[in-house]
């Protein structure tokens, strides 16, 4: 089964939605953490400062969304059991990080869009081997660092960076595994991906070499 598509358009939507997705009125509650159970959603927006977001949920068909529009922003999003998780992220300026936990025995769909600043992303997908870990990756402004690990069946991952330190990984563990692996501009990393299975590789690098390390 292909989400490639999808995934791509899933990515166009979110860089799209996130500047615009918190609530007006200059900011929401400090909200820490949401906890979903089966077929349930989570919404987190946040303007402002000191921005801290985490969900948490367990169990089949859970949906997480992260918009973060200023300063020190963090996410987290822990998806576990069950299958077919689905998570988006946006993070616009400027500390970004991001982490990113799908585990399970369905499909894991993540899409996520870093736009400014230091951005840092850790992502980790992993299915019992019968479908599909597919995720798509943006992050564009100065310090980019992306570390993805997909196990499992079918995984799928379009990869991003332009601007700046571009430091970026990928691992990719199980049968019939496609990567795209894009850098633009300033410092372009050493290739550190491994796959193992049947596998198909895109790689298109713009700019310096070995500025991210």
């Amino acid at each position: 089964m292909s989400v490639w598509k999808l995934m791509l358009l899933a990515a166009a939507t979110i860089v799209a939605t996130a500047p615009v997705a918190a609530e007006p009125g200059g900011g929401t509650p400090p909200v820490e953490e949401i906890a979903a159970t089966d077929d349930r959603g989570a919404f987190i927006a946040q303007i402002g400062a000191t921005n801290r977001a985490s969900i948490e949920q367990d169990g089949s068909e859970p949906y997480a969304r992260i918009a973060q529009n200023g300063d020190d922003n963090r996410a987290e999003v822990r998806q576990r059991d069950g299958g077919n998780h689905y998570a988006e992220i946006g993070q616009m300026g400027d500390d970004n990080l991001a982490a990113i936990l799908q585990r399970g025995n369905g499909a894991n769909v993540l899409s996520l869009l870093q736009a400014g600043n230091a951005n840092q992303v850790s992502i980790s997908q992993s299915n019992d081997g019968t479908v599909y870990n597919a995720a798509v990756i943006s992050q564009t402004g100065q310090a980019n660092s992306l570390a993805l690990v997909q196990d499992g069946q079918d995984n799928q991952a379009s990869l991003t960076q332009n601007g700046d330190g571009n430091m970026m990984s990928a691992t990719q563990t199980g049968d019939a595994n496609r990567l795209a692996w894009t850098q633009d501009g300033n410092g372009l990393s050493d290739l550190q991906i491994q796959q193992s299975g049947g596998s198909t590789l895109q790689i298109q690098q713009t700019g310096a070499q070995g500025g991210g390390g």
